[in-house]
């Protein structure tokens, strides 16, 4: 039989998804320029805060049944390269099958200590690439703040800061109060 070959290239797209079909359902894997990346399991204030983000915007689509839909934790396919997950994302509600999209309008990241740096440096330019995308909105869990990077200024930040700021989803025609994003954190 011998010693199988093994390809010490990038690994591509299909290839992460055959190997992703293999692991445990609660594993969170990003394909990051071709290296699978395992991500850490997420705290209880991250997934608090998703959660509030999660209501909020699905009380929206209820109300006015808007032609978008809410996902966390679908695969982005950026490149045959990079296939990264962020914590939620807004795309068009058109009965996405399978487990990956490429046509994300808004996406939502909550930093975490092993993921702050990729979320703001390589995540913030990477989904920028993708033609669909308007929005990139990044959450700490350590403070009450807010970071938008949107199309329509170039990507250029403008930061929420209080309790009383409102995060406004201008291509949605929506917005949340950042009071409701940190709802039941400690952090207000």
């Amino acid at each position: 039989m011998g010693v199988p070959h093994l390809d010490s290239g990038p690994m591509g797209a299909e290839e992460f998804f055959a190997f992703t079909a293999t692991r445990p359902d609660d594993e969170k894997w990003e394909l990051i320029e071709g290296e699978p990346v395992l991500n850490a399991s997420a705290s209880r204030l991250h997934q608090k805060i998703i959660g509030n983000v999660f209501f909020a915007l699905s009380e929206i689509s209820r109300q006015r049944n808007p032609g978008w839909e809410i996902i966390p934790g679908i695969g982005v396919r950026l490149s045959e390269l990079s296939v990264p997950v962020p914590d939620l994302l807004i795309r068009p509600d058109d009965n996405l099958e399978g487990v990956e999209c490429n046509d994300m309008i808004i996406a939502f990241e909550v930093l975490s200590p092993s993921t702050a740096n990729k979320d703001l440096r390589w995540k913030r330019k990477a989904y920028a690439t993708l033609p669909s995308l308007r929005q990139y909105v990044v959450i700490a869990q350590d403070a009450v703040e807010v970071v938008s990077f949107d199309r329509a200024n170039e990507f250029s930040e403008r930061r929420f800061e209080t309790a009383e700021s409102v995060l406004d989803l201008p291509l949605i025609g929506a917005s949340i109060d950042l009071r409701e994003i940190y709802r039941g954190t400690g952090l207000l």
